[in-house]
Order: C-alpha cells, then structure tokens, then sequence
C-alpha cells in the first residue's frame, strides 16, 4: 500500500514543460542576437520603501553579483514622480530586462511576494515583449517569473499582483530557465563573435520552440 504519510514533493516551478522550453529557446535566441561589445540595461523596479532602507545597497550589490557587466537602472536615474507615466514609455524599449523587488509580509523567508500598481504594469510592458523578467527575493535571489505563479488581486480601481516562488525553488540549483535568463542579460565580448559555433547552438535550440514563435 502507498504511504499516505509520504510527504509531497515542492514544486520546483509552476511553469509547464513546454513553457520552460519556449522560455529558453528564447532566451537563447536573445542572447545570440546581441553584438559582441553591446551594452545590457537592466531596469530595476523596485518600491520606495524597499529602496529607501539602510539595507537597500547590499541587496542590490547582490543583484548586481548575478548580472556582472550589466549596466542596473534604478528610478532615481531616470525618472521624477512628474515625468515618469511619459518617460517611461520613452525608456522602457531600451531596457534589455526587468528586475523586481517585491514586498513580502512573512518575512525573508516567504515564497509570496506582492507587486504594486506601478510594478504590475513594468512587468506587463517587458513580459509582452520577451524580454527576461526576474524577481528578486531575499533568500532565493533571481527567480524567472516564467517559474512563478502571477495572481491578479485587488480591485479593477487598484489592480496589483501576486507572485509565488515554488516551494522547491533553490537558488544553488541553477535551474534552466534562469541559467537561460541570465545567459539573456550577458553582454557579449568582441572574442565571443563565433558565427558557426552560435548558428549550431541556435539550430539545437529550435526543435523547443514553440510553434508561435
């Protein structure tokens, strides 16, 4: 007879098989479109509260770790309360991915982090467009959205949203579709211009696509 007492196993992500592939396949497909010595610019969204805390530099020293060469974006570098709905329009299209930093109320440990207004429409803007979209969680680091589970919450006056990390997420792991992600956000070096070797890559990768794309 099965154990029923067996514990379950946690999700390591809530994204089916053929989304994972789809995710990487673009990814990749990113990552061999940039020219060798082309900046990467990452947005980094993240609210007040967070930003303004005495902690706030050693946890975006550590997003930083993760994404060595990439130039990071914050609000104060480009926007003022007064032009951000206009610049932002404007600045987006230049950014080559998203970091979010969410809020969460159980502490560094929580799997449930909640995005604001302002943070739920960024998301939206890049994720339409295939660019890498990563939250950033205390104790897990960079998570791909594509791994989370996004509810929509609040009123359609106040629409926010709520993203859960998988239970089994584990940073050490290095799963596909972040090893992907940040494959993505790499910049590229003049010596990296391998035509052959990154058309062979591509031409492996593409089986996994999905049939949209």
């Amino acid at each position: 007879m099965p154990d029923s007492a067996a514990p379950d196993i946690p999700p390591v992500t809530y994204a089916t098989a053929a989304q994972q592939r789809a995710y990487i396949a673009a990814m990749h497909r990113i990552r061999h479109a940039r020219r060798p010595g082309e900046p990467v610019r990452v947005y980094i969204s993240a609210p007040p509260l967070i930003a303004q805390r005495p902690q706030w530099p050693e946890r975006l020293a550590k997003i930083r770790n993760r994404l060595p060469g990439v130039e990071l974006l914050q609000f104060g570098d480009l926007f003022t309360p007064e032009n951000y709905e206009d610049q932002w329009h404007e600045m987006s299209p230049s950014f080559d991915g998203l970091v979010v930093v969410g809020v969460t109320k159980r502490g560094p440990s929580s799997h449930v982090y909640r995005l604001g207004e302002v943070a739920r429409l960024e998301v939206i803007d890049i994720v339409k467009t295939g660019r890498p979209v990563l939250l950033h969680a205390r104790k897990y680091g960079l998570v791909p959205f594509v791994d989370c589970k996004i509810h929509r919450v609040g009123t359609s006056e106040r629409l926010r949203t709520k993203v859960t990390i998988p239970a089994g997420w584990d940073p050490k792991d290095y799963e596909p579709t972040l090893t992907a992600a940040l494959g993505a956000l790499r910049p590229r070096k003049a010596e990296d211009r391998q035509t052959g070797q990154a058309d062979e890559r591509d031409h492996l990768i593409r089986p996994f696509a999905s049939p949209s794309q």
